[in-house]
């Protein structure tokens, strides 16, 4: 009896510890809380999944957000690159302000150490197109120098136009075959190697 009841006291410390090990390093959509919520709505924001929460190590130096089109089956890089330093800070909060990427993003990046916040319009005319976004919506990962898309964006004269994951991002020949006229991304990179 005891060696049975000693088997089953490991096996739940084996259990209880890999779930510890998955809360891991992850990028996810935020959990706002009410008092959040009544002001982004006061504001007239659309928080709608475009608000994400991050956890890092100790070991995170920099955080960087790229925003891309689809050019010739290849990701063009629009706007981004530049890190922002995010040493010593394990937690923090992304923001996407936008309508049509094409259009604009405004991006705000948020630490208990740090805060950062850059956008860019361009004069596009607005198009009489069809539009589908799809935001990241499950806990994610994160790898170090390893991109997550966050948000994919399908621009088309199309009658119908296909939502996919943002995991597509890394299968852009899918959009070829679908011969989408815009296809955008925005994703954000975290990196151990410190700024230049």
């Amino acid at each position: 009896m005891k060696k049975r009841l000693f088997i089953w006291m490991i096996l739940l410390v084996l259990i209880l510890s890999g779930c510890a090990k998955n809360e891991g390093m992850y990028v996810e959509p935020a959990q706002l809380t009410q008092e959040e919520e009544e002001i982004a709505e006061l504001l007239g924001l659309n928080t709608e999944h475009r608000i994400f929460d991050f956890v890092l190590d100790d070991t995170v130096q920099t955080v960087s957000v790229h925003v891309y089109e689809l050019e010739n089956g290849g990701w063009s890089q629009i706007s981004g690159g530049g890190g922002l330093d995010f040493s010593d800070c394990t937690s923090g909060r992304i923001a996407l302000g936008f309508d049509r990427i094409a259009s604009g993003v405004r991006i705000a990046l948020q630490s208990d150490k740090n805060k950062s916040i850059t956008s860019y319009k361009t004069e596009t005319e607005e198009e009489s197109l069809g539009r589908a976004t799809t935001v990241l919506h499950d806990r994610t990962e994160v790898v170090y120098d390893q991109e997550i898309p966050l948000v994919l964006q399908i621009e088309t004269a199309k009658n119908e136009i296909r939502s996919y994951d943002v995991s597509y991002f890394n299968s852009p020949e899918e959009y070829e075959k679908a011969g989408y006229e815009h296809v955008y991304a925005i994703t954000i990179l975290f990196s151990q190697e410190a700024l230049s």
